[in-house]
């Protein structure tokens, strides 16, 4: 499911079960435990003896937007590289020792933090740390597998030059964000990326991989004598202090702003339409995750209704408010014929104008709750997904109370409270719009809709 996005997924495990006050269901977590070693590494344990299986995942609090200027792509290159060679063990020895554990090494890296994981037989779980923080505090970011692996990330980022909805989005991401660390493309840029070299990244890994960032995860069958010496384990890997990054304030959307971007040949036009949302840590989020299902979830929602199967303008379309550390963004996403661009994006904005002026109904509202607590099982159905949910909402400052209340501050979301966090949030005279196409006498549609600059692909391309 769409709804508002919860930043990224991440591995791990924690049971639930549901209690009933009579209509109101609660959410039961399984027991857990938290602790801080003296580096100041977060530890939350959570235990599960049904199955000798356990898992490991580590966040780093530090994401794609947190990047050096002029070098994006750092980090998720420097996530990528960490089990290509430690100071005992090549990365194919790596990636053997694993296999020989019937496991993998995994890793990710978003706008806000970076992820690491991997799962064992708890027979072997001993094996499994030592590898996992072998990978971890003891990288040697050899030459040759640096620079193999930036030319695998400029092989990828052609590639995705090739992509119209990603060129799109990263197109929009620059017009709405600027200056702002979000605006990066988390890949990196092909100036960016083939400006780093090994010492940007010893650099950046040394800075950021430090204990005092991060928080460990240990899910499942652990022996709690393992767990206890995780203190003596990681004794040498020290703490040290953190630089906060300065982020610019976001600078104010005034009107219907239109950013043309022409590129001859593409079968399609792509769309995008939106403005700044919401951090994660907002009271308003479940509200507004009502409104999002409302307006464009499934084929009986606004936009979908209007625009594809009214009018038949789209096989899709789809809004979202993408909830991060920082304000993220509201964005419309969709794509049409060359020639009914114009037609596409006036009937969008008038959606989202009627949307946010006449409000939804009490029948809308109760079948988008619906839809809601049907799905939101299945966000927590798996221990792993639970897991990445509570891990994931501890990051962004969330209680757990989200989790456990879900449903009961469901059933008190009303019809007024909807149109309230809709009024509140929607601003669809103030927006962003980038449309990504070949240029065409639909161009003159555009103009009645609002400033519209035009700029070929070729100027832009190199700062994707």
């Amino acid at each position: 499911m769409k709804c508002l996005i919860l930043s990224a997924v991440i591995g791990a495990a924690l049971f639930v079960s549901g209690c009933s006050t009579g209509s109101v269901k609660s959410t039961m977590l399984a027991a857990h435990s938290e602790t801080t070693l003296k580096n100041g590494l977060h530890i939350l344990t959570i235990p599960n003896h049904s199955l000798p299986y356990v898992s490991i995942g580590l966040m780093v609090r530090t994401g794609t937007a947190d990047d050096p200027i002029s070098k994006s792509g750092l980090a998720s290159l420097t996530a990528s590289l960490l089990s290509r060679g430690t100071k005992t063990h090549s990365a194919l020895q790596i990636a053997d020792e694993f296999a020989l554990l019937g496991s993998e090494f995994s890793s990710d890296a978003n706008r806000d933090f970076m992820y690491f994981s991997s799962a064992a037989l708890a027979k072997d779980q001993s094996k499994l740390l030592d590898l996992f923080f072998e990978v971890i505090t003891q990288p040697t970011f050899n030459k040759q597998e640096v620079d193999r692996r930036r030319h695998e990330v400029l092989a990828e980022i052609r590639r995705d030059y090739d992509q119209p909805a990603w060129v799109a989005s990263r197109i929009f991401a620059q017009s709405l964000y600027g200056s702002h660390p979000y605006a990066r493309a988390g890949i990196g840029t092909l100036r960016d990326v083939a400006s780093i070299h090994r010492n940007d990244v010893v650099q950046f890994y040394s800075s950021v991989f430090v204990p005092n960032n991060c928080d460990l995860v240990l899910v499942g069958d652990w022996d709690p004598k393992t767990t206890a010496a995780l203190e003596s384990r990681l004794s040498n890997w020290q703490s040290k202090a953190l630089v906060p990054p300065v982020v610019p304030q976001l600078a104010k959307i005034h009107g219907e702003n239109i950013l043309f971007v022409n590129r001859a040949g593409l079968k399609q036009t792509e769309i995008r339409i939106g403005h700044f949302g919401i951090r994660r840590k907002n009271d308003d989020y479940q509200a507004l995750s009502v409104a999002d299902v409302i307006l464009s979830e499934g084929f009986n929602s606004r936009l979908v209704r209007e625009i594809r199967v009214n009018k038949g303008l789209t096989y899709g379309i789809d809004a979202s408010f993408e909830a991060l550390k920082d304000i993220g963004p509201f964005v419309v996403t969709t794509n049409t014929r060359n020639e009914k661009t114009g037609e596409v994006v006036a009937d969008t904005i008038q959606v989202l104008k009627d949307f946010r002026d006449k409000g939804v109904t009490d029948q809308e509202v109760a079948d988008a709750k619906s839809y809601l607590r049907g799905t939101f099982p299945q966000r927590i159905e798996t221990p792993s997904d639970l897991a990445s949910q509570l891990m994931a909402l501890r990051f962004y400052g969330v209680s757990e109370s989200y989790l456990v209340h879900y449903d009961e501050n469901l059933d008190r979301i009303s019809s007024r409270d909807v149109n309230h966090v809709i009024k509140k949030y929607f601003h669809p005279n103030n927006m962003r719009i980038v449309v990504y196409g070949p240029k065409s006498p639909d161009l003159a549609e555009l103009r009645p809709l609002g400033a519209v600059e035009v700029k070929s692909f070729k100027e832009l391309a190199v700062g994707l």
